[in-house]
């Protein structure tokens, strides 16, 4: 097949987004694919030169020409390049790009991680002066005041209904979406899409990278200035409201009744820092509780191989000013811990249950419960056959469910049965 992969988020860049479209991207070329990837320019000069090392050594054409800001800019864009360069199927990373089919009368499959439906970042949603908030010199000072100001939530209350609009008309127009979890399917739903078009397809994971090995726990401990004898609870998650660092903090006291040498470890960052830490100095946590910030990707698998537990305790939030709804749709971390061998203890929330199943490969609480969640913590620590049963299914479940190459084969079927209708 040749493929137009649009891959909006893509290294340099770091994070889950990016991590899906390298590896799908790598995997597809490897498999005998032609393939074209699409991607934003780089709006960071200091990541330019990584760029550039990134595209030389891709071994297949790397076209950073989209803009962040004007949607239909790169609509017009595309539609010229794919003209010129005929390809069977164009996948997209997110459910923006479904109109691209009907114009070049060719099927468009793309991947939901549901935030593309629920906050659809779609920066600006009109037609009309598209192209110069896409100019490189205007875009870049547009994009910088953005990220400055943390996405304001009044601006995403101004696009909104322009944006859900652009939304349904593109799902309509998709021949397949692969959905993250049941809970981005019925976000999809919502936004018109039928049971037809939608799969779910859970995971991203590379088990060789997070296999857990035992002699790698004391150096990553010694490495992370961990005490032996410390019970670890790691977390790992951006610091924003729905992923209820605040919850767990305050819980810490009780936690602590139960693993008397408890530290928890949340890495990762965001707007909510400076609030946690006033949290954390309020609930006298100091000494459990350790924000480490931002770490570099291939740096996470050293935490992991450190600690004794993994939590994720987010929570279904609603912005009063825009409306919009945020929440936790797959969470790739999950397929991270069990493949580190980790056992996982998670909220009843948003798409977390089609990742983690109770007293499966983890277990589950109702969020913002802190009876539930102290009294799950508790069989997690002292039940030692439970934790070895959950450590065991979730390695299994990561390695039949949740790896790359289940997820590569089942992109592959997905593109054959959709060129076949």
């Amino acid at each position: 097949m040749h493929l137009a992969l649009i891959l909006t988020e893509f290294p340099p860049g770091v994070g889950g987004m990016q991590t899906h479209a390298e590896y799908l991207a790598r995997a597809l070329h490897d498999a005998g694919h032609a393939i074209d990837v699409y991607t934003y320019r780089c709006d960071d000069a200091r990541l330019e030169h990584e760029a550039r090392a990134f595209d030389a050594q891709a071994g297949y054409p790397v076209h950073r020409v989209l803009s962040r800001i004007g949607f239909w800019a790169n609509h017009r864009l595309l539609l010229r390049r794919l003209r010129t360069t005929p390809v069977s199927l164009v996948y997209a990373s997110n459910v923006y790009y479904g109109l691209l089919g009907d114009a070049l009368g060719v099927p468009v499959v793309c991947r939901s991680a549901g935030n593309d439906v629920q906050r659809p970042w779609i920066a600006y949603p009109y037609r009309v002066g598209s192209g110069v908030v896409s100019h490189p010199a205007l875009e870049r000072r547009l994009h910088q005041w953005y990220r400055r100001w943390n996405a304001p939530e009044w601006l995403e209350a101004v696009f909104r209904r322009q944006r859900q609009a652009v939304v349904r008309r593109s799902v309509a127009a998709t021949r397949a979406i692969l959905a993250n979890s049941t809970y981005t399917r019925d976000l999809l739903a919502e936004a018109g899409a039928t049971d037809d078009q939608v799969r779910v397809l859970p995971g991203g994971v590379d088990t060789r990278r997070f296999v857990p090995a035992a002699h790698d726990r004391q150096a990553a401990r010694e490495a992370c200035a961990i005490a032996p004898d410390t019970w670890v609870l790691l977390t790992v998650c951006r610091l924003v409201p729905k992923k209820g660092i605040d919850f767990l903090i305050a819980q810490v006291p009780a936690l602590r009744c139960i693993a008397p040498r408890l530290q928890v470890i949340v890495v990762g960052d965001g707007k909510e820092r400076r609030r946690c830490e006033a949290l954390i100095d309020a609930a006298g946590a100091a000494d459990s509780v350790r924000l480490v910030g931002k770490v570099p990707q291939r740096e996470v698998q050293r935490y992991f191989a450190a600690a004794d537990g993994f939590v994720l305790a987010s929570r279904v939030t609603r912005n009063p000013v825009s409306g919009l709804q945020d929440a936790e749709t797959m969470g790739r971390v999950l397929c991270e811990a069990n493949a580190a061998g980790l056992p996982v203890l998670a909220s009843r929330s948003g798409g977390i249950p089609s990742v983690i199943t109770h007293e499966d490969n983890g277990l589950l609480f109702e969020s913002d419960d802190a009876d539930d969640f102290v009294s799950q913590f508790r069989r997690l620590v002292d039940d030692d056959a439970l934790r070895t049963r959950l450590i065991a299914r979730g390695r299994q479940r990561a390695e039949d469910e949740f790896a790359w190459p289940h997820l590569v084969a089942a992109h592959e079927r997905c593109f054959a049965e959709t060129l076949a209708i």
